[in-house]
């Protein structure tokens, strides 16, 4: 159970019971309107890295699951192993993340999960690390790549903060296959 509760929707503003509408009211962002600004600006960065970005979305999805795992946020795990399936990640290579077999991943995949590991242990990416995305990632992806990464550290730390739990409904892997369909 979250630490504190979830506001009430009658006391929120009409651009934010939209922008939860619209968001399939997620536990994350349901919390996060208390903050009425904040989950604005949060939501339209998440929407940004989620469906406009560069980056390849299996890749992505790497790096968020690797991020949720260092992170141990069971949330972040538990939605984007969903969203992974939605964006055709195979099961192997799900299976390879769950299980730390990275030397199982596409040589792109293992440098991003790289970035993700030295931003979480270090704060930064090694200059090696990053001369092996530079070969690999435009300029714009490998400021993307930062980026996902700190926000989904940010959303982990959100989330474990809050005791925030899984919604009781499909996870959100669910509506973005039904928004490709």
């Amino acid at each position: 159970m979250a630490r504190i509760p979830y506001p009430d929707p009658a006391s929120q503003s009409d651009e934010v019971r939209d922008r939860l509408k619209r968001l399939g009211s997620l536990n994350v962002t349901r919390m996060m309107s208390h903050a009425e600004g904040v989950m604005t600006a949060y939501s339209k960065l998440g929407t940004q890295l989620l469906l406009r970005g560069t980056l390849d979305p299996v890749l992505r999805e790497c790096v968020i699951l690797r991020v949720g795992q260092l992170c141990r946020s069971d949330y972040e795990w538990y939605q984007h192993v969903s969203v992974a399936r939605a964006v055709g990640m195979p099961e192997a290579m799900l299976d390879a993340i769950g299980e730390g077999r990275f030397a199982d991943l596409p040589d792109d995949h293992r440098i991003a999960i790289g970035f993700a590991e030295e931003i979480h242990g270090d704060g930064a990416v090694s200059p090696a690390t990053f001369a092996q995305g530079r070969a690999r990632f435009s300029e714009a992806q490998l400021v993307e790549l930062c980026i996902l990464v700190g926000h989904y550290i940010m959303t982990a730390g959100f989330l474990r903060s809050f005791e925030i739990e899984a919604e009781d409904t499909p996870p959100l892997g669910a509506s973005l296959r039904a928004k490709a369909d």
